[in-house]
Formats: structure tokens, C-alpha cells, sequence
């Protein structure tokens, strides 16, 4: 079996430890190195390699915001997971920005950022339970009645598929929930990034989250 590939980033040592044994101890997760500041974890990654990069965001030097937008730009394809201590809004919209692929608190228990790790590497989005609820408030916030979603032509139903787009839900969850078919789900989505001039899902969801299209109706 090929292992997951795994960096840590995080100035607090022992939980740096904690983790790395806990994910070492897994039969599929090989951790291949740990950075305790922004400029050794970037280091890091040009020498491993890894499959997935687990950042934290206060660090010394470069936060771990910074940080994932230099891998990112090292790496497209990069594999970026956020395990912080911070969960409000404004962070979270800082580290959509950075193009992450999930966003964890620290709060997280070690089998979920092991259930997380899997998850990314895979190439899907995973948020905290935490995470996910800022998420939906900002959907249900006060912009619902500035006509910025009417002037786009964006419909219910689009809106509707676009929040749960912006929650990490994949096409086949979204169909599964709606009660519709992933081939419906995509058309929707493709509608949307045509409508707004958008050509990845990453980009959709900052976008989403910056213009409040996912406001209550």
C-alpha cells in the first residue's frame, strides 16, 4: 500500500509530537518531516514532496496563510490542510484566499485529522464542524436583499447548490441531499462558473464567500 506522505508545521512541539505519533501509527499516513516556522515548512516541502501539508497559521516568520500561498504557487497541486486555533470569519476568508484544500481546529480530534488527511489527499475539501457553521451563518447574513444575486441571474436553485458547494460538499453529496442527480449538480455548477466568469471550484467558493452569494433568500 502507498503511504500518504504527510508535513507538519507547528511551533508547539508537543502537539507537533502528538499528532506525528498518532498519524504514524496509521498504516496508510508516513509522516516525512515536521517545521516549527513558516520559512522551514516552505523548505520542507520543496525537499519531501508531500501529499498533504498540515499548516499551522501563527507561526514564527511566515504565517501559515503565507505559507500555503507560496506552496501553492511552488506546487498547484498542492495539498494544503489548515489546523489552527482560530475560527473566526475574516482568518477563514484570508486562508480560502491561499486556495487550501480544508481548514480543521485544533479542537479536532486526532481520528477526524486522520479522516481529514485521507480526505484531501483524495482531492476533496474538508472543514470542521466549527468551520462549517460560520460558513452557513455567512449564508444566512444581511446582504440577502442588495440585488447583487438578482443583477448575476443566479437562480434558487443555483444559489442553494453554491452553498453547499462553499461547505466542501462534492456533486455526488450535493445530488445525494438534494434529491437529484450529480449530472444535475454539475450542470448547476458549470452554469454558475459560466455566469461568473470561473473556472475552478476553489475560486467559486472565495468568490461566493467575498460577494455573499450564498446570502439567505
Amino acid at each position: 500500500m502507498k503511504k500518504i506522505k504527510v508535513i507538519l508545521a507547528d511551533d508547539h512541539a508537543i502537539l507537533r509530537y502528538g499528532i506525528s505519533t498518532f498519524l504514524s501509527s496509521s498504516d496508510d499516513v508516513e509522516v516525512v518531516g515536521e517545521a516549527s516556522t513558516g520559512d522551514a515548512c516552505i523548505n520542507l516541502f520543496k525537499d519531501k514532496a508531500p501529499d498533504v501539508c498540515v499548516i499551522d497559521i501563527s507561526m514564527p516568520g511566515k504565517s501559515g496563510i503565507q505559507v500555503a500561498k507560496i506552496i501553492r504557487s511552488v506546487d498547484p497541486k498542492a495539498k494544503i490542510l489548515i489546523l489552527s486555533m482560530y475560527s473566526d470569519k475574516a482568518i477563514l476568508k484570508k486562508a480560502l484566499k491561499a486556495n487550501i484544500n480544508g481548514y480543521l481546529l485544533k479542537s479536532t480530534s486526532k481520528e477526524k485529522i486522520l479522516d481529514a488527511i485521507r480526505t484531501v489527499a483524495r482531492g476533496q475539501k474538508v472543514f470542521s464542524d466549527a468551520v462549517l457553521k460560520i460558513i452557513d451563518d455567512h449564508s444566512s447574513g444581511k446582504n440577502a436583499t442588495n440585488g447583487e444575486n438578482s443583477d448575476r441571474n443566479i437562480t434558487d436553485r443555483e444559489r442553494e447548490i453554491l452553498k453547499l458547494v462553499v461547505a466542501g460538499y462534492s456533486s455526488p453529496q450535493i445530488a445525494e441531499k438534494l434529491f437529484i442527480s450529480p449530472r444535475t449538480v454539475d450542470t448547476h455548477r458549470n452554469n454558475l462558473m459560466q455566469k461568473l466568469d470561473i473556472h475552478n471550484t476553489a475560486s467559486l467558493v472565495r468568490f461566493a464567500l467575498e460577494n455573499d452569494l450564498v446570502s439567505g433568500s
